[in-house]
């Protein structure tokens, strides 16, 4: 059988189509804002227009303002995820392992899991006061419990029968640990990271908001009193475009320690 040709340009276009798809719905929906704005079926004074916002956003930077506010919630973020990540898997990995620790700390975690986290808000202003601390340790409670969570699960799904076939072969709990249960339950850790971005985000954005004097959610909040929609997007874009490129670092590497899974 003949083997059918593909054009070069038709084969890069296959192998990119989530970027240019991504890229594409990015650009129908700016095009969309501008227009319904142009042909005024929206007021810009409520949500301004793509043209100003770039502008905003240029005075911003030009000022350092919106550099020196990116560097703080980057910190904070970075510093919130990094914690959570380290606390979350070590903790999921005991509680997947080991029932005992399990069956201690459960309550505890679907208590945080399902309590609503922003209302111990003011209990961090009173321990650690307004600022980078209070905004790191939002940050770190709304992520380590989804990160634990997922650590758990993909520990305890790992099948019976391979643990057992192991064992058969000579192998130790160190063996199945290292060899089995790391291995397996990676994808699904990883996907708890991925999961904990946004929330580190989220709790970066809240803890900002409410109690800082440097950020992006505090720069947000500052423009939004003083009725200024283009300066307060500003700070909002980059805080979409930060939670998208740590969301694909953390894809990156999970391609990258999942390249033994057949397709």
């Amino acid at each position: 059988m003949k083997r059918r040709s593909t054009h070069p340009l038709l084969d890069f276009l296959r192998r990119r189509e989530s970027l240019l798809l991504g890229v594409l719905g990015l650009v129908l929906f700016v095009a969309a804002w501008e227009g319904a704005v142009a042909l005024a079926l929206v007021n810009p004074a409520f949500v301004s227009r793509p043209l100003l916002v770039a502008k905003a956003i240029q005075r911003q930077f030009a000022s350092g303002q919106l550099l020196n506010d990116l560097a703080v919630s980057v910190q904070e973020m970075a510093l919130g995820f990094a914690m959570a990540a380290v606390v979350g898997v070590l903790l999921g990995t005991a509680m997947g392992w080991y029932r005992g620790v399990e069956y201690s700390l459960d309550p505890f975690v679907w208590f945080l899991y399902s309590a609503p986290l922003v209302a111990f808000y003011p209990l961090f202003i009173i321990w650690l006061g307004l600022g980078f601390k209070t905004v790191v340790a939002m940050s770190f409670l709304l992520t380590v419990i989804p990160i634990s969570i997922n650590t758990l699960t993909g520990v305890r799904a790992i099948d019976p029968i391979l643990v057992r076939a192991v064992r058969s072969f000579g192998g130790g709990n160190r063996d199945i640990f290292v060899k089995l249960v790391l291995p397996g339950a990676m994808p699904i850790i990883l996907a708890g990271l991925r999961i904990g971005v946004g929330r580190a985000l989220i709790g970066m954005m809240l803890g900002e908001m409410f109690g800082a004097t440097a950020g992006l959610g505090y720069r947000a909040v500052y423009y939004g009193a003083r009725l200024r929609t283009s300066d307060v997007l500003a700070p909002l874009a980059l805080v979409v475009a930060l939670g998208i490129i740590a969301t694909q670092a953390i894809r990156l590497i999970e391609v990258l320690l999942t390249r033994w899974k057949p397709e």
